[in-house]
C-alpha cells in the first residue's frame, strides 16, 4: 500500500490531541510511511563515494589508526542461544526501523554484504580495505564470560593462524554481551581473570601483535568490572613476564575523573571514550518520534566535536584519543536506543584530524595511536566498512586525515606543479593593457555575471578564468556574453579555487603580468550571509583595478607582496581553524623550508587578495603540490586548500615581505600596511585562538 493510500490510517491515533500536535504527528507518520516505501538500500547520500583507493600510502604516516573489531558476526552455539539456530546480530541490523523523520535506519552493508566471519576470504577482504585506507590494525573485542571462556573466538584464531595476513591486531577484554539481558555485565572473577590472561598471552608471541614501547597492549573495555584492579592487573603483568618475557601495556577507558592517574587503577594509559564524559546538548525534544513509546536519546554529531577536543586536551595523564564514525544502537534497543544524527563523513574527517594531531603532539610511550570505534559495529551504527548510503566515504576520510602527516618526498614526483589545466581556450597573442591580471575562478553562473559586470572597463582585457573541467552551459554562456577574448583554463573540481590559481599563475607570468587580483564566485551556500560576505571580499579588490591603483602602489612599495580588504585580514592564530589546517601548515613549512613565525601573522580570509606574481611563483612551481590536494567532498575546513589560504600570509612574512590592507574611506580607496587587523571580532567567523602552534 502506497504512503498516500495509507495516510488516512494515521488519523486514528490523533483523537484528543491539540491541533498543532495532531499536525506534527500526522506529518511524522507520513514521513515514516514514505521511508518504509523508499528502498534505503539504494538511497545514496550526496557524500557517497565509490571505491577509489588513495594514490599515497597512508600507512607510512607516523600515526597508527586502530579500529575496534566485533567478532560475533557468524553462527555458533552462543549466537544460537541469543538469536535462534543460525542467527546472528545481522538480524537486528536488517530489522532496524527509523524512529523519527530523517533517521537513518537500517544501515545496510555494501561491498562485503552480510558476511559470515568463519569465511577466511571475508577477513582477507576486510584487511585489504583497512590497509588501503590507512587503518593500521584491529583491536578485536574479546568477549570473555564470567565462567572463564572466550566467546566468538573464530576470527581471532583465523587471524592468528594466517601469518600471511600482514596486519597488526590486539585484544580488548570485554564482558559477555551475548546474553539477552542487554545492559547487564558480569563482574570478572579473580579466577576468570587469571584464566583470561593465560589464554590471551598465547597470541602475543605473534610479531603482528600491537605493542606500545615494546610491550603488548591490552585494552580493558570495563575496568570497573575487574575485581581489585591494581592487584589483578599486577598479576597479569607478572604472568606476562613469566610467559613472554615482557611487561604488558594496559589501557582502560577514561570514563572517570580525567585527573585520576591511570597508575592508581593499575593501568599505563587511558583511552578517551567519547561520548562518555562529554556533555552535549541533546536534541531529543526537537524530533517527533513515530511512536509515543520512544524513550531514547538523540544527539547531533557535529555538537560533539568541539567538546571532545577540549576533553582530550584536559587530561593530565597519558591518553590515547578515539573517535567514532557514527553511533546509533536503535537496531539493538529500538525506541530506547541512543543515536547521533547527521553523522556525515566530512564531519568525521574533521574530528579524526583532531585526534590524529593530538596523537602526533602527545605520543604515549613513544607511540602515536588513535582508536576508531568501530570497524564493523553494524547494530551499533558505528562502522567504517562501506554501507549503501555512504559507500567508501568514511574510509577515504580516514586516509585523508593521515595525508598531511606523511613523510616528505625524498625524490621528485616528476610532475609539473601544480598540474596544469586539462584544457585551455585562450588567444595566442593578446596585448596586455595593464600589468595586472584578474584571475577569476568561476563556479556559479549568477555570481560570475555579477562579478564580470563590476570589473572596470580598463581591466576587461586582462582576465584569466579558471573553471571546472566539465562546466555547466550556463557558466559558459555568461562568459560568452560578457567577454570578447576570454582566456579559459579548465581544471578538475578539487583543490577549490587554490589549485587552479597556482596552476594558472605561471601562464599569467608568461603573458608578462607582474601583479594579479585573485577572486572567485564564492557562495558559501551553508551560510545565510554568503552573498554579503562575497561582496565585501570582492569590493576593495575591484577598486584596486580602477585607474591602475594596485599597479602604482606595488611599483612604489617593493616590500608589499599581498593586499586584501582590510577587514578580511585576520590573525592566523585566532582563526587557524581545525587540526587539518594545522597539520597541513606544518607540512607546508617543511616542504618549503620555512620557519614558522613565533609571533602572530595574518592571512586574507576567503582566499581573495591581490599580490605580486613573483612572490607566489615559488609556491606555484613546487612539485609537492602536483597531486597533494584532496578530492572534493564538501569540506568546509581542514583541507590543503584551507591551509594554503593561511600559508600565503605566513610565506610572505617568512620571506621578509609584508601585507597591506585596502579600504574605502569617504569614497576613496586607501591602501595601508598599518591596517587594523581582526583579532576576534570578524563578522563572518568566530575566533578560536588555539594553544597549539605551527612550529
Amino acid at each position: 500500500m502506497a504512503a498516500e493510500d495509507r495516510s488516512q490510517n494515521c488519523s486514528v491515533f490523533l483523537v484528543g490531541r491539540g491541533a498543532e500536535v495532531n499536525e506534527r504527528v500526522r506529518l511524522a507518520g507520513l514521513e515514516y510511511l514514505a521511508q518504509l516505501d523508499r528502498s534505503d538500500r539504494n538511497a545514496r547520500d550526496r557524500e557517497f563515494r565509490t571505491a577509489d583507493y588513495p594514490k599515497f600510502d597512508p600507512l607510512s604516516a607516523p600515526v597508527s589508526l586502530i579500529a575496534f573489531y566485533l567478532p560475533q558476526l557468524y553462527s555458533d552455539p552462543d549466537n544460537d542461544k541469543r538469536w535462534g539456530r543460525g542467527g546472528t546480530e545481522w538480524i537486528s541490523v536488517v530489522q532496524a526501523k527509523p524512529q523519527f523523520p530523517g533517521h537513518y535506519q537500517p544501515h545496510l552493508p555494501a561491498d562485503l554484504g552480510f558476511y559470515d566471519l568463519r569465511n577466511e576470504q571475508v577477513i582477507e577482504q576486510q584487511v585489504e580495505l583497512a590497509r588501503r585506507h590507512g587503518i593500521g590494525g584491529f583491536c578485536i573485542v574479546d568477549h570473555w564470560s564470567a565462567e572463564g571462556r572466550r566467546l566468538f573466538g573464530r576470527p581471532l584464531d583465523i587471524l592468528y593462524r594466517r601469518k600471511d595476513i600482514d596486519f597488526k591486531f590486539c585484544l580488548c577484554w570485554s564482558g559477555d554481551r551475548s546474553r539477552p539481558e542487554a545492559h547487564v555485565d558480569p563482574v570478572l572473577s579473580l579466577q576468570s581473570a587469571t584464566r583470561y590472561i593465560d589464554d590471551a598471552l598465547r597470541y602475543m608471541d605473534d610479531p603482528r601483535y600491537l605493542r606500545v614501547g615494546g610491550r603488548p597492549i591490552i585494552v580493558l573495555q570495563q575496568i570497573g568490572l575487574v575485581p581489585d584492579s591494581r592487584a589483578t592487573l599486577e598479576h597479569w603483568r607478572k604472568r606476562a613476564q613469566e610467559r613472554i618475557g615482557t611487561d604488558l601495556f594496559l589501557v582502560g577507558p577514561a570514563n572517570f575523573n580525567p585527573n585520576t592517574h591511570p597508575v592508581q587503577l593499575g593501568l599505563d594509559a587511558v583511552l578517551d571514550c567519547p561520548p562518555h564524559g562529554i556533555v552535549t546538548d541533546e536534541i531529543t525534544d526537537t524530533i517527533v518520534p513515530f511512536s509515543s513509546s520512544f524513550t531514547g536519546r538523540v544527539d547531533e554529531y557535529i555538537r560533539i566535536i568541539a567538546p571532545a577536543r577540549r576533553q582530550l586536551a584536559s587530561y593530565e595523564c597519558p591518553v590515547i584519543p578515539s573517535v567514532f564514525p557514527g553511533k546509533d544502537d536503535t537496531a539493538r534497543h529500538g525506541g530506547q536506543g541512543h543515536c547521533f544524527i547527521r553523522t556525515e563523513p566530512r564531519l568525521y574527517g574533521y574530528w579524526l584530524a583532531e585526534a590524529v594531531l593530538h596523537a602526533v603532539d602527545k605520543p604515549v610511550d613513544g607511540e602515536s595511536l588513535v582508536f576508531i570505534n568501530a570497524w564493523n559495529d553494524w547494530a551499533g551504527g558505528a562502522h567504517l566498512e562501506p554501507d549503501q548510503r555512504y559507500g567508501h566515504a568514511f574510509l577515504q576520510m580516514s586516509a585523508e586525515a593521515l595525508r598531511p602527516h606523511l613523510p616528505l618526498q625524498t625524490v621528485s614526483l616528476g610532475n609539473e606543479a601544480p598540474a596544469q589545466a586539462r584544457t585551455s581556450l585562450a588567444p595566442e597573442k593578446v596585448k596586455s593593457k595593464t600589468r595586472v591580471a584578474s584571475i577569476i575562478h568561476a563556479f556559479y553562473p549568477d555570481a560570475l555575471e555579477e562579478l564580470l559586470a563590476s570589473i572596470p572597463e580598463e581591466a576587461r582585457e586582462d582576465i584569466f578564468i579558471t573553471l571546472p573541467e566539465d562546466p555547466p552551459a550556463a557558466l559558459l554562456s555568461v562568459i560568452a556574453k560578457n567577454l570578447q577574448n576570454p582566456r579559459l583554463y579548465f581544471y578538475p573540481n578539487w583543490g577549490r579555487d587554490i589549485r587552479p590559481f597556482l596552476g594558472v599563475l605561471q601562464t599569467v607570468r608568461a603573458y608578462g603580468y607582474s601583479y594579479f587580483v585573485k577572486v572567485h564566485t564564492k557562495k558559501s551556500t551553508h551560510r545565510l550571509d554568503g552573498d554579503e560576505w562575497r561582496s565585501s571580499l570582492i569590493g576593495p579588490l575591484l577598486e584596486l583595478l580602477r585607474e591602475q591603483q594596485l599597479q602604482k602602489f606595488l611599483d612604489e612599495n617593493a616590500e608589499i607582496a599581498l593586499v586584501a580588504g582590510e577587514t578580511h585580514l585576520l590573525n592566523a592564530y585566532s582563526y587557524i581553524g581545525g587540526a587539518g589546517n594545522i597539520a597541513w601548515l606544518r607540512r607546508l613549512c617543511r616542504e618549503f623550508d620555512v620557519r614558522p613565525p613565533e609571533e602572530d601573522f595574518h592571512f586574507a580570509a576567503g582566499s581573495m587578495f591581490a599580490g605580486r606574481v613573483s612572490s607566489f611563483l615559488p609556491i606555484a612551481t613546487h612539485p609537492f603540490l602536483a597531486d597533494a590536494f584532496e578530492n572534493e567532498a564538501g569540506q568546509m575546513d581542514g583541507t590543503l586548500a584551507h591551509a594554503l589560504e593561511r600559508f600565503f600570509g605566513l610565506f610572505v612574512k617568512a620571506k621578509g615581505q609584508t601585507i597591506a590592507g585596502a579600504r574605502l574611506a569617504d569614497g576613496k580607496l586607501v591602501i595601508s600596511r598599518d591596517f587594523e587587523n581582526s583579532d576576534g571580532t570578524y563578522l563572518y567567523a568566530p575566533a578560536d585562538r588555539r594553544r597549539v602552534r605551527i612550529g
